[in-house]
C-alpha cells in the first residue's frame, strides 16, 4: 500500500537484547570496511553459533572427519616406517620376508580410502555448514533492515548498507572453513610432533631447530603484509565505489559530456588498486621460498643427523636410528610445513573474516528508533479522525522542525498541506505512520495515541503515494495488488480504470501480465504513478497521504491523476501535500505552513481573501496553472 513497501514493524530478531552488542549500535559509527579484525574474535564466533545451529549434524560429521582426515595424514608415513623397518629390512637381512608384510599392503590401502574419503566428506559437510549460514545470514539481515527506523537509512549511506548484505555476508561464510581448515592444521601440527617425538625424541628436536627462525620470517612478514592487504581492500572500495557512482549518474555524465575525465580518474583509482594488489601477491609470493628453504633445511638435518644415527656413530652411547624413522621423519617434516605455509595464508584471511562479522553484527545491533511497547494493543477498525495536540518535533535534538502543531482532521475529510520548501509539511504527513516519534505533544487517531497501538495494525490501514512513484521488479499486476495478493483480477482491473491507467496497460505487450523494468523503468513517470495510484485504491485505505503526487508529471498527466485523485480521496480521510495548488482547490481545509507552524488553515477561497502567505504561493503559479489547464482543456476538446 505504501510506496517502497513501508518498513513497517518488523525489527528485533537475533540481533536484538538477547545477545551482547558487538559495539555502540549508532548507524553513524558503523566500522569502516577496511578495518582488519583479530585472527580470532571469540564474540563473532559465539554470535554465530544459531545459524550453525539448524545444520549442527552436519557441522559434526564435518568436525568428525576433520579429525579422522588428520589421522590419517598421520599415520601413513607411521605405516611406512613400519614396513620398512618390521619387514622390509629383516628381509634384506635375511632373505626371507616376515609374515604378515601383506596386511602393510591391506592397512595402507584402507588409511588411505579413509584419508580420501573423509577429507570428501568434511568439503561436503562444510559446503552445507557455510552456505546454510550464508543463507541464515542473509534472511536475518532483510529482515532486520526492514524493521530499521527510516532515520537510519537517512544517516547511512546505501552502499555501505549493501556492503554488508553483500560482501561481508560472503566473507564471514568463509570463516567456518577457514575455522575447520585451520583446526586441521593445529591437529596435523601436535599429531606430527608427538609422534616424532616418540619414535625418536633427539632427532625430532634436531629437524625441528628451524621452527624459531621460521616464526621469524612470519613475524616479519605479517608486518608487512597486513597493511599491504589493508590497502588493497581499501583501494578496491575505491574502485567500486566510483564504478557505482558514474554508473547512477550516468545520464548526468554523457549530458555534460564527462566521459573523458571521468575515465581519466577511474584509470588513476584503478591503477592504484592494480599496483596494491601486485604488491600483495607479490608478498605471497614471498613468503614461500623462506618456507620451502626451511623445509629443506630441516630434511637436510634430518638426513645427515638421521643418516649418522642410522649409520652408527663411533661412540659406544651413540643413538642409533632405524632406516624407516628416518624415511617417516623425511615425510613427517614435508608435512609438518604444509599447515605451516596453509596458517600464513589463513592468518589474513580470518582477520578479514572476524572483521567482517564484527560490521554484520554491529549492523544487527542497530535498534530501531520506533518500536511499539510491551503493552501495545491492536489498532481497532479506523474511522479516520486524525488529531495533532501540542506536537513538537525534531530530527536533530534542539533543532525544531515542527512547532507547537494543532490539527484536527475529521473523517473521511480531505486536508492540503501548503508552504516554502522545507516548512515541514512531509514530515507532519509522514508522523501520522510513525516512522518517528514526536519529541513533544501527541498524534492521535480516532482518540487513540498512535504509540500505543501495535504500528503494523496502525500501518496496515493507511497508505500513501509518493512524489517518485516506486515499482518493483515483476508484473504489472503484482505491482498493483503488492501486499493484497487476495485482490482479484477483477478488482484490480476495476482499481486500474478507476484512476485511468487500465488503456496504457492494455496497450502494453502482455497487457497486465506485462514484466516491469528495474523501479518500473520501461514506464513514464505519470504511468508509474498512476499504477501507484491503483496500488493505494486497491489496498483500500482508511487514511491517505499523498505527497507531492503530481509535482514531476506533464500538465495532461496532471489531468489524469487529478481524475485518478477523486476516485482515491473519496470516503477517505486524506493528507494532500502539493506545490500546485491548482490540485488542491476543492480541498475540506488547506493548511499553510511556515518554518514549522501553522500559518493559515482554511479553504481556498477564505485563504486567498485572506492574503498572507497562501496567497502569496497562489499568485506566484495561478497564471501557469491555469494557462496548463486550459491548454489540456483545449487539447482534449481537439481530440
Amino acid at each position: 500500500m505504501m510506496q517502497g513497501g513501508g518498513m513497517g514493524g518488523m525489527h528485533g530478531g537475533m540481533g536484538g537484547s538477547r545477545w551482547q552488542p558487538m559495539a555502540t549500535a549508532d548507524s553513524n559509527s558503523l566500522r569502516d570496511d577496511t578495518v582488519m579484525g583479530k585472527a580470532y574474535d571469540h564474540r563473532v564466533v559465539t554470535r554465530m553459533a544459531p545459524y550453525i545451529k539448524p545444520y549442527k549434524v552436519a557441522a559434526w560429521v564435518s568436525l568428525l572427519a576433520v579429525i579422522v582426515y588428520t589421522g590419517a595424514t598421520v599415520a601413513i608415513p607411521y605405516l611406512v616406517k613400519w614396513g620398512i623397518d618390521d619387514f622390509i629390512t629383516p628381509a634384506s637381512e635375511t632373505g626371507v620376508v616376515p609374515p604378515g608384510f601383506m596386511w602393510v599392503g591391506i592397512i595402507f590401502l584402507i588409511v588411505t580410502v579413509v584419508h580420501f574419503g573423509s577429507n570428501y566428506i568434511q568439503y561436503l559437510g562444510m559446503a552445507k555448514v557455510s552456505q546454510g549460514i550464508l543463507y541464515g545470514l542473509r534472511t536475518h539481515m532483510f529482515n532486520h533492515l526492514q524493521g530499521l527506523s527510516p532515520s537510519f537509512y537517512h544517516r547511512t549511506e546505501v552502499g555501505r548498507i549493501m556492503s554488508r548484505v553483500q560482501n561481508d555476508v560472503l566473507q564471514l561464510q568463509e570463516t567456518f572453513n577457514l575455522m575447520v581448515h585451520t583446526m586441521a592444521d593445529m591437529l596435523s601440527l601436535v599429531g606430527i610432533v608427538a609422534i616424532m617425538f616418540v619414535m625418536q625424541w633427539e632427532l625430532a628436536l634436531f629437524s625441528l631447530s628451524v621452527i624459531p627462525p621460521l616464526m621469524l620470517v612470519m613475524y616479519v612478514w605479517q608486518k608487512y603484509a597486513k597493511p599491504a592487504f589493508i590497502r588493497a581492500r581499501r583501494a578496491i572500495a575505491i574502485v567500486n565505489g566510483a564504478l557505482n557512482e558514474n554508473i547512477a549518474g550516468v545520464r548526468v555524465v554523457q549530458s555534460l559530456n564527462r566521459q573523458d575525465v571521468n575515465m581519466g580518474r577511474f584509470d588513476g583509482l584503478n591503477k592504484t588498486y592494480l599496483n596494491a594488489a601486485v604488491h600483495t601477491s607479490r608478498l605471497s609470493g614471498m613468503i614461500q621460498p623462506p618456507v620451502q628453504l626451511l623445509t629443506g633445511t630441516a630434511m637436510a638435518i634430518v638426513i645427515v643427523v638421521g643418516g649418522r644415527m642410522a649409520l652408527g656413530a663411533t661412540s659406544n652411547d651413540a643413538v642409533e636410528v632405524e632406516i624407516g624413522v628416518l624415511v617417516a621423519f623425511i615425510l613427517f617434516v614435508q608435512r609438518f610445513f604444509d599447515p605451516i605455509r596453509n596458517l600464513t595464508m589463513q592468518f589474513t584471511q580470518l582477520q578479514r573474516s572476524m572483521a567482517s562479522g564484527a560490521r554484520i553484527f554491529e549492523l544487527l545491533d542497530v535498534q530501531a528508533e520506533v518500536v511499539d511497547p510491551p503493552e501495545a494493543s491492536q489498532m481497532p477498525h479506523v474511522q479516520g479522525a486524525v488529531d495533532y495536540e501540542a506536537v513538537n518535533f525534531s530530527y536533530v535534538p534542539g533543532v525544531e522542525v515542527l512547532k507547537d502543531i494543532n490539527l484536527h482532521i475529521s473523517p473521511g475529510e480531505t486536508v492540503a498541506l501548503v508552504g516554502p520548501t522545507g516548512a515541514g509539511k512531509s514530515t507532519l504527513a509522514t508522523l501520522v505512520f510513525r516512522f518517528y516519534d514526536v519529541t513533544g505533544g501527541r498524534i492521535a487517531i480516532d482518540g487513540q495515541d498512535i504509540r500505543d497501538v501495535q504500528r503494523t495494525s496502525l500501518v496496515g490501514q493507511m497508505g500513501m503515494v509518493l512524489q517518485e512513484p516506486i515499482l518493483f521488479s515483476g508484473t504489472v499486476r503484482e505491482n498493483i495488488v503488492y501486499c493484497h495478493t487476495a485482490a482479484t483480477d477483477e478488482q484490480v482491473i476495476e482499481a486500474a480504470k478507476a484512476v485511468g491507467a487500465h488503456d496504457f496497460i492494455m496497450s502494453m505487450p502482455e497487457g497486465y501480465s506485462t514484466v516491469l523494468h528495474e523501479r518500473g523503468g520501461n514506464l513514464s513517470i505519470g504511468q508509474r504513478q498512476l499504477i501507484s495510484f491503483a496500488r493505494a485504491l486497491v489496498a483500500d485505505p482508511r487514511i491517505l497521504v499523498l505527497d507531492e503526487a503530481t509535482a514531476n508529471v506533464d500538465s495532461y498527466t496532471e489531468l489524469l491523476i487529478q481524475n485518478a485523485m477523486r476516485h482515491l480521496l473519496q470516503g477517505r480521510t486524506s493528507i494532500v501535500i502539493a506545490h500546485r495548488l491548482s490540485t488542491i482547490r476543492n480541498a475540506d481545509k488547506i493548511v499553510v505552513v511556515q518554518d514549522g507552524r501553522i500559518v493559515q488553515m482554511g479553504k481556498h477561497e477564505e485563504l486567498v481573501e485572506q492574503g498572507g502567505l497562501y496567497a502569496h504561493l497562489y499568485a506566484l503559479n495561478y497564471s501557469d496553472a491555469d494557462a496548463d489547464a486550459d491548454g489540456v482543456s483545449a487539447t482534449s476538446d481537439d481530440d
